[in-house]
């Protein structure tokens, strides 16, 4: 089981070390989520009052778009540098090789949001958050999501020529639970009104989290093949 850890680590750490020699993944995903706050304060004229209101969808829209960006251009990268047939060639089980590349997504993501959450916070004139703590961990456990099953489509659509537009057209309809979720956790984090529904939203992120998580690793090795 150590070995097993050490190996997905090791293949994170690989494209986090890739990643930094030029931060090009990071800057366009940020770059693009930042640019949708400043579109989204000089869009609509939200009051102070309103803001709490229409931060979280907010928030996650940019979150979506720009993390699928990002997700598709290092799927993209990989195919056409070769470096997913290096990792391939690792002698590990192939649900390290996604988990790996899950790892480091997630990281990329969590990364992105830990810019974006002040800058759109901001622009929609928060006052402060009720509950952080349940912000933080809505943000997580979508994000987790997002990562896992973007993850396993972006592999899947990598040989494809048009896979920055294929994939959201899979993608998006097959994250609506996670999106709905995501924002309705953040809301009640920012607002403070925390009920029955909020705790329904946190089992089911959970239960996406686990499953999309565990099925596609599973399937990896069938989906390298192909």
């Amino acid at each position: 089981m150590k070995a097993y850890l050490r190996a997905v680590l090791a293949l994170a750490a690989k494209d986090a070390l890739l990643e930094r020699k030029s931060f090009e993944t990071l800057i366009a995903t940020a770059s693009f989520a930042l640019l949708l706050a400043v579109v989204f304060h000089f869009a609509f004229d939200i009051a102070s009052a309103e803001g709490a209101r229409f931060f979280p969808g907010a928030l996650w829209t940019a979150i979506l778009f720009a993390g699928t960006i990002g997700m598709a251009r290092s799927a993209r990268v990989d195919e056409v540098e070769g470096r997913g047939r290096g990792a391939a060639l690792a002698p590990v089980d192939r649900s390290a090789l996604f988990l790996g590349k899950c790892l480091f997504h997630l990281a990329l993501l969590a990364v992105v949001e830990a810019a974006a959450v002040p800058v759109f916070a901001a622009a929609f004139a928060l006052r402060g958050m009720a509950l952080p703590h349940l912000v933080i961990l809505g943000l997580f456990l979508g994000t987790w999501g997002f990562a896992a099953l973007g993850t396993l489509l972006a592999g899947a659509t990598a040989g494809e020529r048009a896979t920055g537009l294929l994939l959201p057209v899979v993608l998006f309809p097959l994250l609506v639970p996670v999106i709905l979720g995501g924002a309705a956790v953040v809301s009640a984090g920012v607002t403070g009104e925390v009920t029955a529904a909020t705790g329904s939203w946190l089992r089911l992120l959970v239960v996406f989290d686990v499953l999309f998580t565990a099925v596609p690793a599973l399937l990896y090795e069938s989906l390298m093949e192909v």
